[in-house]
């Protein structure tokens, strides 16, 4: 069963956790726009490629799903391994979320 993460009806952007097909989903308009990979290894996730549909790029939609993802496993105490460069990259520039990086299975993060 889908549980969504982030809902910003004003935007018509919704962000869903679909467990049964392991990926996050980016819902603009009700069409899906992105999506994100994921396995779970014991109690951590280890998360996948990020793409967004070629006709939604550019809005900075990736931004607010990476966000919406990472909130959600930050407030659930979940650790992660990353294997996306785009979410390594907004980790990077996003001091904040540091903390959810599994320091002993850390993917493609560096220090």
């Amino acid at each position: 069963m889908t549980e969504v993460l982030f809902d910003d009806s004003a935007q018509c952007v919704r962000v869903v956790d679909d467990p049964k097909d392991r990926q996050y989903a980016l819902y603009v308009n009700g069409a899906q726009a992105g999506t994100m990979s994921y396995r779970i290894v014991g109690q951590r996730r280890v998360l996948g490629h990020t793409e967004i549909d070629e006709a939604y790029r550019g809005r900075g939609l990736s931004q607010v799903f990476i966000q919406a993802v990472l909130d959600d496993l930050q407030e659930r105490q979940q650790k992660v391994t990353v294997y996306c460069p785009a979410v390594d990259r907004f980790i990077k520039q996003r001091v904040k979320y540091a903390d959810v990086i599994d320091p002993r299975h850390p993917g493609i993060w560096f220090a």
